[in-house]
């Protein structure tokens, strides 16, 4: 069978595709675990520890449990669904949403993963500020 080059140029496409996807894929695979680091609003000025539990669900949908105290000894849990939105050089950016209630209101999170840092900052009607946890 002789390949022409058209068709030689589309099969090294399909395999560069493919090739860059799992490449973004493992990166992405990387993130799944636990994590620990800190919390800080930038309004109010409170920060604490935060941990987190990151689960890959599929090619571009990550699962993260964060748990934390707020004033030291309240201590608080959620699960926000974190949606890729660019993976770039090592770098990947994620997005997602979480209503928490008429008290806190909805959480916007912007992320930025590399390597082993995540850091997520947040913002909502009467907040704003950073998680930033590294892989234990």
């Amino acid at each position: 069978m002789q390949l022409t080059r058209k068709t030689f140029a589309i099969t090294l496409t399909f395999f560069s595709i493919l090739m860059a996807a799992q490449a973004n894929a493992g990166e992405l695979e990387n993130l799944s675990g636990n994590w620990a680091g800190t919390w800080n609003s930038e309004i109010s000025g409170h920060q604490g520890p935060l941990k987190a539990k990151f689960t890959v669900a599929g090619e571009d949908v990550v699962k993260a449990r964060f748990t934390g105290r707020f004033f030291k000894v309240v201590p608080f849990k959620f699960n926000v669904t974190l949606n890729v939105t660019s993976q770039k050089d090592g770098v990947t950016k994620l997005s997602g949403k979480e209503d928490l209630g008429r008290a806190l209101g909805t959480y916007h999170y912007d992320v930025t993963y590399k390597a082993n840092e995540f850091v997520a900052k947040y913002h909502t009607d009467k907040d704003k500020g950073v998680f930033q946890v590294r892989k234990k």
